[in-house]
Parts: structure tokens; C-alpha cells; sequence
């Protein structure tokens, strides 16, 4: 059977040097590919060596496949925005062009948009990036159709952290959302950002009679890892009644991995063991 060339060229990334002349030829040319697989392995590569020398090659690849429509699933595209966040791109247009990238692909019974992550990935960047403006775009976001890409605007407005940022996170909870993930993505947000403020908001939500709200919130309070919301933690665990709630704070506690947390988790277990 004849060798696969796309299989090759993956293969060989594996074995180039790029901080030798050659290598970084080689590379650049990989990331010049058509082929959305070779280049998203050269993506990958150039973020994990943290080699900020080929930000130029990977914005002109991403704004390639950006265009083209040969990017299946989005492999690409994705593996190249990630690479330029974590090399800190600071190109605000190029994340924005990302932002607004739809590519909707045949799945059974219909299409699916293979782009929400993509989004997301592109508001983090533009959240590093030194805009004036980015909020703009980043509450547009929190509306999109995809709930991947809603999550991921709440992820960056984390990131970036002004008093404007809380207060859309704080608006985007009591409107609610559709998917709970959101909330609870924008639940860890502000207690990040406005911290004890944002307490009661995550109390009131940790009481919702729809489970799915009420896990969320309490996993933001374990998320946070806040010791005041560890405290609320363990408080609202010794007064619970629902297996179901007691056993969403311990999974809560044991996410915030703090050592108070720690401690009570050790403390409920020995007692467990106790009564078996």
C-alpha cells in the first residue's frame, strides 16, 4: 500500500529542529500547507516551544484557511488560534476575523456549525490582546447561537477582569441561559472578578429548584477557590438533606483542591467510613 503523503509530512514534523535554519524553513513550509492536518500539527508544535519567531507564518496560515474553506472541521484553525494565544498575538483584527467564522459542515440528519470552538479560542485572544474596544465584541459573543463559543466570551470577560466585564457577567446570570455550563462559566468569572460581591448572586442560585442551575453554581463555588466559598461549601453541605446536592458540594470541594477543602473532604470520608 502506497504511503499516505499527508501521513508523512505529519511524521516528519516530529523529527525537525526548529531552532536550526533549515528546520525553520521546513516548518514554515508546513504551516504553509494545504493541508489543514499537517498544518495544525505545525500549530501545535510551534505553541507547545513556545516559539514566538513563527507568529507571522501562523497568522498568515490562519487567515488562509480562513478563507478557503478547506478546513475540515476546523482542524486548523483551531490548533492555529491556540498557538497564537498562547504566543500572545496581540493582533485584535485577526482573533475579531476568527470571532465571526461560521462553517457549518453535513452531520446525520442535518448541519452543524464546526466553528463555535474556534470563536471561543478567538475571545481569549482578542481578551489578551491590548484593544480598547474588545468588550464590544466579546458581549456579542455571549449571544451567540453556539453555546461553546457563549462560554468561551465568558471565559475571556474573566480574563478581561475590568468592572465592565463583572457587570456583563453579572447580567448574563439573571438573564440566564440555556445551557447551564454558561452560567456556571460566568458564575466562576465573577466570583474571580468582583469575589465576595458576587457571593450572594452564587448562594441565591446554589437554592435553584432546577437541578442543573443549582449544580452549576455550586461547582462555581468549588471552581473559584475562594476560602470564603469553601466555608459556604461546607456549610451548606452539614445542612443538606439530597444525596444528589451532598455528593455536588464534595465534587465541588475536591475541584477547588484548596487545603481547608482538602481537610473537610478527609474529615467526610473518615466519617463515612465510620457508619459502614
Amino acid at each position: 500500500m502506497k504511503d499516505d503523503p499527508i501521513l508523512a509530512a505529519i511524521a516528519r514534523l516530529d523529527e525537525l529542529d526548529i531552532h536550526t535554519a533549515e528546520g525553520r524553513k521546513q516548518f514554515e513550509k508546513a504551516l504553509a500547507s494545504k493541508s489543514n492536518l499537517v498544518a495544525a500539527k505545525a500549530a501545535r508544535i510551534a505553541g507547545e516551544a513556545q516559539a514566538r519567531e513563527f507568529i507571522p507564518a501562523l497568522s498568515s496560515a490562519f487567515g488562509r484557511f480562513l478563507k478557503n474553506g478547506m478546513d475540515k472541521g476546523c482542524a486548523a484553525l483551531n490548533a492555529l488560534a491556540r498557538a497564537l494565544v498562547t504566543l500572545e498575538c496581540d493582533d485584535a483584527d485577526l482573533f475579531r476575523r476568527g470571532m465571526k467564522h461560521v462553517q457549518m459542515e453535513g452531520t446525520w440528519g442535518g448541519t452543524e456549525d464546526r466553528a463555535a470552538e474556534l470563536r471561543a479560542v478567538c475571545a481569549m485572544g482578542l481578551a489578551n490582546a491590548r484593544d480598547p474596544n474588545k468588550l464590544r465584541d466579546l458581549v456579542e459573543l455571549l449571544n451567540d447561537r453556539e453555546w461553546p463559543a457563549r462560554a468561551g466570551a465568558a471565559r475571556a470577560m474573566t480574563v478581561v477582569g475590568s468592572d465592565a466585564a463583572a457587570l456583563l457577567l453579572r447580567f448574563k446570570i439573571l438573564i440566564g441561559d440555556d445551557e447551564p455550563e454558561v452560567i456556571s462559566d460566568c458564575l466562576v468569572g465573577l466570583l474571580g472578578v468582583d469575589g465576595s460581591q458576587a457571593l450572594p448572586l452564587a448562594e441565591k442560585l446554589a437554592d435553584s429548584r432546577d437541578d442543573a442551575l443549582r449544580d452549576s453554581a455550586i461547582l462555581a463555588l468549588g471552581a473559584c477557590r475562594r476560602a470564603d466559598a469553601v466555608e459556604i461549601l461546607k456549610a451548606r453541605f452539614e445542612r443538606a438533606v439530597n444525596p444528589a446536592v451532598k455528593e455536588c458540594i464534595l465534587v465541588a470541594l475536591a475541584s477547588s483542591r484548596t487545603e481547608p477543602a482538602m481537610e473537610y473532604l478527609a474529615t467526610v470520608e473518615k466519617a463515612r467510613a465510620l457508619t459502614e
